[in-house]
């Protein structure tokens, strides 16, 4: 999805058309959100099987809110065992925490942008030297938002493993 996320931003940038630099950045922001999308959907399919259906508007949700739980019965019962303190309890639900509540914040934001880019046709695409936004969405910082997922998605699994949970 990247790469056709790019191909399209380079198209839109070398048009003089108007109406295609409109459709192809509007384009452009909504295939950067997806691979936003995909990679965190990956990861969450690797978590726990069950997540990967989850619905794009619900994802921000489960990972604010429904990573903690199987984390947290996981820590409980190793530190009953002694494998683990308290310290290390609190070290790793803190980094899923953040790094949950950072993919949530990235993915909100890019689905704004994306449903802006798809619904509000209105809202005109703006062109700053070899620059294109809209509204306050520049397409240089979409094309970040999927390695920015896989960045965090990446701590969420580390942090998941260390727990033994995948």
């Amino acid at each position: 999805m990247q790469i056709v996320g790019d191909e399209l931003q380079s198209l839109a940038l070398a048009t003089c058309n108007p109406l295609n630099f409109d459709l192809l950045g509007r384009s452009a922001f909504n295939r950067y959100y997806y691979a936003t999308f995909l990679i965190t959907r990956k990861t969450l399919a690797i978590m726990q099987s069950n997540w990967k259906g989850t619905a794009h508007a619900e994802i921000p949700n489960l990972l604010e809110n429904a990573l903690r739980k199987p984390v947290s019965a996981r820590l409980k019962n190793q530190i009953r065992l002694g494998l683990i303190d308290e310290g290390d309890k609190s070290r790793i639900l803190t980094n899923i925490n953040i790094a949950g509540c950072e993919l949530a914040q990235l993915l909100r934001h890019a689905y704004h942008a994306r449903i802006l880019a798809d619904y509000e046709p209105e809202i005109p695409l703006i062109k700053q030297n070899d620059m294109i936004m809209l509204e306050s969405y520049k397409l240089t910082t979409a094309k970040e938002w999927p390695s920015r997922a896989e960045l965090l998605c990446k701590r969420l699994l580390r942090n998941w493993k260390e727990v033994g949970l995948a």
